[in-house]
């Protein structure tokens, strides 16, 4: 495991501890890559995207589940290959884990590369959008034609 991938393991838990609470749910998953989304309110929006690449296991909740931050939330594992017998993870897959703060187990994730984003990602059409602010892709916008009124 390079540091790089340890680096931004640190990087993703600092971003999700400078919050006094974080919750987090699967957002897309299309065969190989697979999308955590996070936020202190996840009905509306979400502030955190962590991308895995290259996905071969996952064990966890789609709906959601909610983290305490005043502990380290996403880590890698310190036994890992413990984890990936368990798991049966295959070579060359890294696993990384998320302490759920309502279950008893963890949420893993063993997958090959790893990046993530800090944009605030709408669940509803909104106007005037900032920069790293941006529409989920199923937010169906209004087209002009649809708001003009016939006279």
């Amino acid at each position: 495991m390079t540091s790089e991938i340890h680096s931004i393991v640190a990087e993703i838990d600092k971003e999700i501890r400078q919050h006094p609470w974080f919750d987090f749910h699967v957002f897309s998953y299309n065969g190989s890559e697979l999308v955590i989304a996070g936020s202190e309110d996840l009905s509306c929006y979400h502030t955190l995207e962590i991308v895995f690449e290259d996905v071969f296991f996952m064990s966890g909740f789609y709906q959601g589940w909610h983290s305490d931050t005043k502990a380290p939330v996403f880590i890698l594992p310190q036994n890992e290959s413990d984890l990936n017998q368990q798991f049966e993870i295959e070579q060359g897959y890294i696993a990384f884990i998320f302490k759920a703060e309502d279950y008893k187990n963890d949420i893993v994730v063993a997958a090959k590369h790893i990046s993530y984003n800090t944009d605030t990602i709408f669940y509803y059409e909104r106007e005037g959008l900032k920069e790293k602010e941006r529409l989920a892709s199923f937010v169906k916008k209004k087209s002009v034609a649809s708001t003009i009124k016939p006279i």
